[in-house]
């Protein structure tokens, strides 16, 4: 499937609209307010984006749409002095003030473009973290909608036609019965727990407690219990369980093959050392100096561990860094470090988020003892 038809993509915003967002009228019987971003470098992401803006209008909800790309982004902190940077952008302070929903369509499509620019993102980094809390302290609904950018695919080396079909492939299997059964089972199997434990044949040796953390599950619907509990985003492609580990209990060492730090590049047999839930130590065979220039850049708790997720997804296959496909393979999970307030339920305040994917055919997850997945499978039939 190299590409959508404009009939598949209108079946797809109407389940954006109607169905994962369920956008209409807000309790006071006001029609909702939605501000839609998308990246323009993709002529097919551009029109999905208009097509979820008709769906929203169909509604009668209230809208702005938004065009975001990197090379705009590193140009705006290329001319920006320094003194407008450390203050917060009022208006984009008045819109996350204002809406009700939150929509990111695309992807970045230069997974480098901040490498000369770090140094103005840290004297923005507060604001960005700023404008991050109160969007969660108002339960904005949001959805990240990932689409394949041929910008995306080039600098990940992939060609463009496999990029476009992985992703699609996986945004297809969002919402798949297989999906669903393996999202009930390790929910489960997470539920009423503490100790988590990652092992593999690698050296690997992780343990953290997640006792009295809320289990998430991303399944391509936000529903009334998830936003009674605060749970109020998702990601297309769907198909993840993650948690928020006590951000204080994590240690060990855990080894990731290959790591895409947006913005910075990547880093290749990456090994994390965790002490206290902190990161105390780093090595990697190639881009050791892409994570220590990611860390720099950002504030707050940076280098904490932010949560564990475990990819559900059949339909969803490597990409070499697009993190929405990658993080839902089935058979990964993935350790993230940074924030995880909002719809995590986690304590950490920061900047950046980053989300680190680990192939798990030679590894194992135990859950207060018991073997929950050996070598990427659940340890029960489906």
């Amino acid at each position: 499937m190299d590409s959508l038809k404009t009939s598949m993509m209108r079946n797809l915003a109407n389940k954006v609209v109607n169905q994962s967002l369920r956008i209409g009228k807000r309790p006071d019987g006001n029609f909702e307010s939605v501000r839609i971003i998308c990246n323009p470098t993709d002529p097919t992401c551009y029109k999905f984006a208009q097509i979820v803006e008709e769906e929203c209008w169909k509604v009668g909800a209230y809208t702005t749409l938004v065009y975001q790309s990197d090379e705009r982004t590193r140009l705006r902190y290329q001319l920006t002095p320094e003194e407008s940077l450390s203050k917060i952008n009022p208006m984009t302070k008045a819109i996350v003030e204002t809406i009700d929903v939150n929509i990111f369509i695309g992807e970045h499509d230069n997974p480098s473009w901040s490498i000369d620019v770090k140094d103005k993102m840290k004297i923005d980094a507060p604001n960005i973290q700023k404008l991050r809390e109160i969007l969660d302290n108002r339960r904005v609904r949001w959805l990240y909608f990932g689409w394949p950018l041929p910008g995306t695919a080039k600098s990940f080396g992939i060609p463009l036609r496999r990029f476009r079909n992985i992703f699609f492939n996986s945004i297809m299997e969002s919402f798949s019965e297989k999906m669903i059964k393996l999202c009930r089972y390790y929910y489960e199997a997470f539920l009423g727990h503490d100790i988590v434990e990652i092992k593999a044949t690698d050296g690997t040796d992780l343990s953290f407690s997640i006792k009295g953390r809320r289990i998430l599950v991303d399944d391509g619907i936000v529903s009334d219990e998830d936003i009674l509990n605060g749970d109020v985003g998702l990601n297309i492609p769907s198909g993840e369980v993650f948690i928020a580990p006590i951000e204080d209990t994590a240690n060990g060492k855990i080894f990731f093959d290959d790591v895409t730090i947006t913005g910075f590049g990547r880093a290749k047999s990456l090994w994390l050392t965790f002490e206290n839930g902190k990161v105390s130590g780093y090595k990697a065979e190639k881009g050791e100096e892409n994570f220590a220039k990611f860390l720099d850049a950002n504030t707050g708790e940076k280098d904490r561990i932010a949560e564990l997720g475990i990819g559900c997804n059949p339909g969803a296959q490597y990409t070499y860094g697009s993190i929405i496909v990658d993080e839902k393979i089935y058979r990964t999970i993935h350790i993230a470090i940074g924030n995880n307030t909002g719809s995590y339920h986690g304590k950490n305040k920061a900047s950046s988020h980053l989300d680190m994917v680990k192939f798990m055919g030679n590894g194992q997850l135990y859950v207060d003892g018991r073997l929950v997945m050996d070598k990427g499978e659940p340890c029960l039939k489906l």
